[in-house]
């Protein structure tokens, strides 16, 4: 479909790979550090290189005339909604490329969840809005490469897009995780990381293995220079000088 094509081309560029900067996580956390004021948040970011930012509905509803033009947007929505045609509107209403759908595994609720990403996934399919599921395994082995490599083919076969989910750690492991999945991932961030350099390492070495991104929030945002952080990972995912 023509619409979703365009729009999935403002999330990843040219050379197939995004930089999407998760600023989400005020709906579960509150104003975190970092994100006390999203729309100046926003700002530096999007000067630092973003492609993409997600967002709730009621942020991205107030930072329309931040991102008009700058960068792409991607709405965040919960599983258990009632009427995702109204979600898939309101999406396309505040001019979202993408709409993401956070979906918890190795919970008793789990057929549940995967069952409204199925439904969503149908329902943007016939608007042409490209559709992210986040695939978050609640168990203490989540790095482990069959899980993530199993919850990365749930997301495709139930019709998503693209997949964010868990580095595992090392390029082998996740390199096969790649090769079983039909559509991209890119990798969450996680808890804040110790240092920058270990942050790149661990961006490089995923894009090594096949990953076509990030999608990372408190390590960009909870950094003492969000701007500069997002041009570093800029360079290192786009090859950018």
């Amino acid at each position: 479909m023509a619409g979703k094509e365009i729009r999935l081309g403002r999330i990843f560029r040219e050379d197939g790979r995004t930089l999407i900067v998760a600023m989400d996580h005020g709906i579960a956390l509150g104003p975190l550090p970092g994100i006390e004021n999203p729309i100046r948040t926003i700002g530096r970011v999007i000067k630092g290189g973003a492609d993409a930012l997600m967002l709730n509905p009621g942020i991205l509803r107030m930072a329309s005339s931040e991102v008009a033009g700058k960068v792409s947007t991607i709405m965040s929505i919960s599983s258990g909604l009632v009427d995702y045609e109204e979600v898939v509107k309101e999406a396309i209403r505040l001019g979202a490329d993408a709409i993401k759908m956070m979906v918890f595994t190795h919970v008793p609720e789990e057929v549940e969840n995967i069952n409204s990403l199925c439904e969503l996934a149908i329902i943007c399919e016939e608007w042409g809005l490209p559709l992210m599921a986040e695939m978050y395994p609640k168990t203490k082995d989540r790095y482990n490469a069959e899980i993530i490599a199993k919850v990365s083919r749930i997301a495709a076969e139930a019709g998503a897009d693209f997949v964010k989910t868990f580095y595992t750690g090392d390029k082998r492991s996740f390199a096969k995780v790649v090769e079983s999945c039909p559509i991209p991932i890119v990798i969450l961030g996680g808890p804040k990381i110790e240092s920058d350099e270990k942050l790149f390492s661990i961006v490089k070495d995923a894009l090594d293995a096949g990953a076509r991104g990030i999608a990372f929030g408190r390590n960009i945002w909870q950094t003492e220079n969000p701007e500069t952080v997002v041009k570093s990972l800029a360079k290192l995912i786009h090859g950018e000088s």
